[in-house]
């Protein structure tokens, strides 16, 4: 494993309007961001952990899209297949930072927990380690042409269009895990919550037992109190890159993760 990716998804202050469900006995829902025409999934054909979408767009009281609206469903952990497209820009960031097979997704995105009018937060809510990178529309659709499931970036044609596989099992430093390689974090947890005590969503502090006396930053983030680990999520990028190869500490972080919040 070379990269750790955090990868921001889900509704957002334009797409959606809301921050995805904290619900009130601490499980967790992303809501994808609605997509502007077909796509193969609506959200009450969402489900995870026993809730649907129909629930989730409730809990947050949702006005900009309804349950029978098209939704981009996307990354989809929820299968038997793990999928995550990246296009654009956002897939050319991926590219140029060397991201490739056996590297990890962590899927971010802006929660609340409405119950107890909680604050909003940057949230970890799933994973998906990559087994197989399938570049280009053509390709995209010839692995989809014989199996009964879709994805949006297949779909639709994209420019810079990928498609990132899951593995079977997740492996972290070499050691093989009890975790698949792909799926969502069911519940909240406090090292699952990037953004610090007390501050605005896009303040993180990273844990200083694994990010002290380091900077593995490859694009986008930056320490801005180095002591403290604390850094700033700001702008409208999607992927936050880190190197994992010249900071190992971030594989403990990892094992950390999977171990509390999995």
């Amino acid at each position: 494993m070379k990269r750790v990716i955090l990868s921001r998804k889900g509704f957002d202050s334009k797409y959606g309007g809301r921050p995805s469900p904290i619900f009130k006995n601490g499980d967790i829902f992303s809501l994808p961001i609605p997509q502007n025409g077909k796509s193969p999934k609506k959200y009450h054909e969402l489900e995870f952990n026993g809730i649907s979408g129909t629930q989730a767009l409730k809990e947050v009281s949702a006005t900009q899209v309804t349950s029978e609206d098209f939704c981009h469903y996307d990354p989809a952990l929820n299968d038997k297949i793990g999928l995550f497209g990246q296009a654009g820009s956002a897939q050319s960031e991926l590219r140029n930072n060397d991201v490739g097979i056996g590297d990890l997704f962590l899927f971010f995105g802006w929660f609340k927990n409405y119950s107890e009018s909680g604050r909003d937060l940057h949230h970890i809510f799933g994973w998906l380690q990559i087994d197989k990178i399938i570049d280009g529309n053509e390709a995209i659709q010839e692995y989809f042409k014989n199996k009964k499931k879709m994805h949006p970036h297949a779909f639709y044609k994209f420019s810079n269009n990928c498609l990132y596989v899951g593995s079977k099992k997740l492996t972290l430093g070499n050691k093989k895990t009890p975790h698949k390689g792909f799926g969502h974090f069911k519940k909240t947890h406090k090292d699952l919550i990037l953004t610090k005590d007390q501050a605005t969503r896009s303040v993180w502090q990273l844990p200083k037992k694994y990010f002290a006396n380091s900077d593995p930053f490859l694009n986008r983030l930056k320490w801005v109190d180095k002591k403290e680990c604390i850094t700033h999520c700001k702008g409208r990028g999607q992927e936050y890159i880190l190197d994992a190869t010249n900071h190992p500490k971030l594989i403990g972080w990892l094992h950390h993760i999977f171990r509390n919040g999995g």
